[in-house]
């Protein structure tokens, strides 16, 4: 009989010994990168620095760390502790065990998301799953309700809503688009540089924007929200980056969980758990908007729900 798994056993790492088998506590590298939104600027040098470096000295001193990251000794003391080390010599033995493991790793090596593609159907399959259960929880974590729901208010009022997005971020434009598009609202979308131009300058007011780009660097839709911005449009982002031009610009932004490795190896089109993520953040919308009007939606589910089935075969 197979198994049952929970989803948080997934996180667990079974490891076999002679004659036994023990379960040690998640790695600390992939540890740092899931709390890296957390972190204070000073933190975040120290967790560049260890995830980045290849030199093994690094972490022999704290006083070396600290110089190495540019940051205080303090600092680095508040970053073990957040780790959850009590003393530096401990974090400094995990440390240096996972950086030899690292280095045993063939380079060029196929990856989700930073995490190694090996194995058969079940390790691979498990990979996967447990980057997205990770991608999900950390954006229930930094999940703002109030903005949540100010936005379907918006949404709710708009005269119009657009939605921008180009390139992999336009899975989650879609989604918001057929959710709300089902349900009468007046939605549009628009992905080509040239089309986002042109509505982002003729938008009016009682229209509101919605600008999807995973790490808020799109050209075309950071520039679209600020044409926008200059005739008076509401903006609401939707991005993993809390410092990014799209957030900085949008009078709203929803987060969703922060992907640390494709921010920093640069691979930003590659398949990635955060759409995931995303998706979910406009599932919570729709559902939040459709209440605004629970009646009369559900007149809307049951109708489409009855005509759906001429279009299916028999």
């Amino acid at each position: 009989m197979k198994q049952k798994i929970s989803l948080l056993q997934i996180y667990e790492t079974k490891v076999h010994t002679k004659g036994s088998e023990r379960f040690v506590q998640q790695s600390v590298i992939p540890e740092i990168k899931s709390l890296y939104p957390q972190m204070n600027e000073a933190m975040q040098k120290i967790a560049d620095y260890l995830i980045d470096t290849e030199d093994k000295k690094c972490v022999e001193r704290a006083s070396e760390l600290a110089r190495r990251s540019g940051v205080s000794t303090a600092s680095v003391s508040r970053f073990v502790k957040m780790m959850g080390y009590k003393e530096f010599r401990d974090f400094r033995l995990k440390i240096v065990m996972e950086k030899q493991e690292e280095n045993r790793q063939e380079e060029n090596e196929l990856n989700y998301n930073g995490e190694p593609i090996t194995g058969d159907a079940h390790s691979i399959c498990k990979t996967i799953f447990s980057k997205s259960v990770r991608e999900l929880e950390e954006t229930w974590g930094i999940l703002d309700f109030d903005t949540m729901q100010t936005v379907a208010d918006l949404i709710h009022e708009a005269r119009r809503i657009v939605v921008i997005g180009v390139g992999r971020s336009k899975v989650t434009m879609e989604a918001l688009y057929s959710r709300l598009y089902r349900i009468g609202y007046p939605i549009m979308m628009f992905s080509d540089a040239h089309e986002i131009v042109n509505i982002t300058s003729i938008m009016e007011k009682k229209d509101i924007l919605i600008c999807v780009s995973n790490f808020g660097q799109s050209k075309s839709v950071v520039e679209g929200a600020r044409r926008a911005k200059k005739r008076g449009i509401q903006v609401v982002g939707i991005s993993s980056i809390k410092e990014s031009p799209l957030a900085k610009i949008s009078d709203y932004t929803l987060f969703s969980a922060y992907d640390y490795n494709n921010a920093q190896d640069g691979n930003l089109f590659d398949p990635s758990s955060e759409n995931l993520a995303q998706l979910v953040i406009v599932d919570c919308l729709y559902m939040l908007v459709a209440h605004k009007n629970k009646r009369k939606n559900i007149t809307y589910f049951k109708t489409f729900s009855n005509e759906i089935h001429t279009e299916h075969i028999k």
